[in-house]
This record gives structure tokens, C-alpha cells and sequence, in this order.
């Protein structure tokens, strides 16, 4: 069985983490409505061959859907953290957990 679809299912994470916190850094900044444009097209018409070949070679649906999910709510959770600066409350925690026992629960 391969594995290339955990390889595909990663980048295409990190490229989705990345666009995000480039929008977010953008929002807080001065930057042009075009330049924000075409970099979200540029990086989706790189993440979403990426995805497409993930579920492509994947043994089943769940099993990239799940790592994807697991993975974006890590690596937000630590963007938001480390380069925002931003702290960490008891809400946060009960909505991360919810969101992953949700994610969790629609698997089951």
C-alpha cells in the first residue's frame, strides 16, 4: 500500500495553514486586495492538486479527511499561538476539544 497520500495530504495542510496565516498577517497590515488575490489563487492552484491526489490514493475517505483535520487544528492552534502571540484561554481548550470530538464523531 502506498503511503504517498500522507505525504500529499501534509503539504497540502502546511499550504493551508500557510495561506491562512498569510491572510491573517494581511489583515493586520497594509496590503492590496489584488496581492491577497493572487496569492490565494496561486497557493490553492498549488494545495488543491495535492488534495486530489491524497484522496486519490488513500485506502479509504476518513483516513486523509482525519489527518487533515487533526493536523489544521494542531498547526492553527500553534500559529495562533506562536506567531500571533495570541493566548490561550479555557474557551479556546473546550472549542478545540469540541471540534476535534466533533471531527471524531463524525468518523464513528
Amino acid at each position: 500500500m502506498s503511503v504517498m497520500w500522507i505525504v500529499f495530504q501534509i503539504l497540502g495542510v502546511i499550504g493551508v495553514v500557510a495561506t491562512h496565516t498569510f491572510n491573517r498577517w494581511a489583515g493586520m497590515h497594509s496590503i492590496s486586495f489584488l496581492t491577497k488575490w493572487v496569492i490565494n489563487a496561486g497557493a490553492q492552484a498549488f494545495i488543491a492538486p495535492l488534495f486530489i491526489l491524497a484522496y486519490q490514493l488513500a485506502p479509504g475517505f476518513f483516513q486523509p479527511w482525519f489527518l487533515g483535520t487533526t493536523l489544521i487544528a494542531i498547526l492553527g492552534f500553534l500559529v495562533s499561538v506562536i506567531i500571533f502571540g495570541e493566548t490561550i484561554t479555557i474557551l479556546k481548550i473546550i472549542g478545540a476539544v469540541l471540534g476535534l470530538i466533533g471531527a471524531v464523531l463524525l468518523v464513528i
